[in-house]
């Protein structure tokens, strides 16, 4: 039967890469409802709703998925594997929604992701390597969002850095090199500490955890450690003598990968953020804005007066952590104008537009967002995913020595 998944993925890769090549736009009204209602957890009605012009996916692959994962599961009398259809779905929406949130994919690049993730929940047997997320929990999603973003990124490095020396960007482009590199060696240093409480837990007070409490306590951990840098750096620099006091040189081999793999990402979403501000934008007159464009920004009115919001998701998140008010990843917009959807900007804002610039109420210059066709990557990592394997996980283990 997975021989028929895969066909499904493919079919759905080929016709949603060509249709985004093409068009710029993603069929994807199938699941429509169940993007309207994760839109509704955020507050926001349909009209709203960043997903409320979807179209229709070529092949009704998510419907399909979640039936027959149901069907196995109960057949085999195995709730997890019922239920895993949907769990994938749910997953992949989640990944991708932040990904869209940051401004890197299209509302149809979401459901992309969601549906391969609902074909999929789980590594594919002829899968050569399977990470254990995906072979003991339906969490596939990781997979397939890792290799898309592995797969793409050769491609999206040389575009970004070609566009910046056509630009003559040299501050910018010296950015994707350098830019939080010290972060980066903090984070390396953290992860050190996060490593030798767990091995403190199993050695000296017999606590063995479950693999999935370890990912998610080494996340709480990293985060409470970043709000104390100082001391978190010298905890650092003091699990890493230790360690390599204890292992010797194949420690420090391995932390050595650890800060390559880490730099690898780190460059990876300085290039998503080069592409997002300077690349992938433009700026408009409100007389060369037209149907469909994507804003990139919000306009909105609060107490009567016209406000505007161009600060991405990833600064606000990024506030969020600094300062632990989550409240900041959603502000209060009143009533919104103009928002960053891939629906793009109807006739009726437009005139809307105009009216406020001809009353002096807005600045006549707005931001406007590039589409860039991440299906075929999507497709790409697909069949990686379920042809050779986790690719994130093969650097994990090259990183740790294995």
């Amino acid at each position: 039967m997975e021989e028929v998944l895969i066909i499904l993925g493919v079919i759905m890769g080929i016709l949603t890469s060509y249709t985004d090549i093409k068009t710029g736009f993603i069929d994807d009204r199938h699941v429509s409802l169940l993007l309207e209602t994760f839109e509704r957890l955020r507050g926001r009605s349909s009209e709203e709703s960043d997903f409320g012009l979807l179209s229709k996916i070529p092949v009704p692959v998510v419907e399909l998925a979640i039936l027959y994962y149901m069907y196995l599961g109960i057949k085999s009398n195995d709730p997890l594997l019922a239920l895993s259809g949907l769990i994938g779905f749910g997953v992949g929406l989640l990944l991708g929604y932040i990904m869209y949130l940051m401004g890197g994919w299209a509302s149809g690049d979401v459901v992309i992701l969601a549906g391969y993730s609902a074909l999929f929940p789980y590594a594919s047997e002829f899968a050569k390597i399977k990470a254990p997320y995906a072979v003991y929990y339906p969490l596939h999603a990781l997979t397939l969002f890792f290799n898309s973003i592995v797969g793409i990124f050769p491609f999206l490095f040389i575009y970004a850095l070609g566009s910046l020396i056509a630009k003559k960007k040299t501050d910018k482009l010296k950015a994707v090199f350098t830019e939080n590199v010290m972060l980066t060696i903090e984070l390396a240093l953290w992860i050190m500490v996060s490593l030798g409480l767990f091995i403190a837990l199993r050695y000296y007070f017999s606590v063995v955890l479950h693999p999935l409490v370890r990912w998610v306590g080494t996340l709480i951990i990293l985060s409470i450690l970043g709000k104390y840098k100082k001391v978190s750096n010298v905890l650092g620099i003091i699990a890493l003598a230790v360690f390599t006091y204890i292992a010797g040189f194949v420690l420090l081999l391995s932390f050595a990968k650890l800060l390559l793999v880490l730099y690898i990402f780190k460059v990876f979403f300085s290039i998503v953020k080069v592409l997002r501000e300077e690349i992938l934008i433009e700026k408009k007159s409100v007389e060369e804005l037209k149907e469909w464009d994507i804003p990139g920004e919000w306009i909105y009115e609060k107490n009567g007066e016209i406000l505007r919001d161009r600060e991405s998701f990833t600064d606000k998140f990024k506030k969020a952590l600094t300062t632990a008010d989550l409240s900041l990843l959603k502000p209060s917009y009143e009533d919104v104008i103009v928002s960053p959807t891939a629906e793009g900007l109807t006739k009726e804002q437009i005139e809307k537009l105009k009216r406020l610039v001809e009353e002096g109420k807005l600045e006549n210059e707005f931001i406007v967002r590039k589409a860039m066709p991440f299906a075929p990557a999507l497709f790409l990592g697909f069949l990686i995913s379920v042809l050779y394997g986790d690719l994130f996980w093969l650097l994990l283990q090259k990183m740790s020595g294995l």
